[in-house]
């Protein structure tokens, strides 16, 4: 996201504001999403779930710090500040056809 003119605006260039800016700014992630490593969207996938960090390490058998640091990559690259923008960006992706 940036700023135009006092206005968040997205990377595509969408002005983010309102529910318009929401479903904007979580399309913009859903495009990134191809991006991920295959680990990293994994990751993505089971926060999608609902999983809890250690319920991930326990799925995917791997410690928790290392599905911290998984979860914490996956935020940085879609420039998401919470795990609920993952799971919007990885809905919108999959009702969208972003994910082969």
């Amino acid at each position: 996201m940036v700023w135009v003119r006092g206005s968040a605006v997205s990377s595509g260039g969408v002005p983010l504001d309102g529910i318009g800016g929401i479903i904007a700014g979580h399309r913009a992630r859903a495009r990134l999403l191809p991006g991920l490593s295959p680990r990293q969207r994994e990751v993505a996938e089971l926060v999608t779930s609902g999983l809890s960090d250690p319920e991930i390490a326990d799925r995917l058998f791997i410690s928790p710090r290392t599905v911290r640091a998984h979860v914490a990559d996956v935020l940085r690259h879609l420039e998401a500040t919470s795990r609920v923008e993952i799971a919007c960006a990885m809905v919108l992706a999959q009702v969208s056809g972003f994910l082969g």
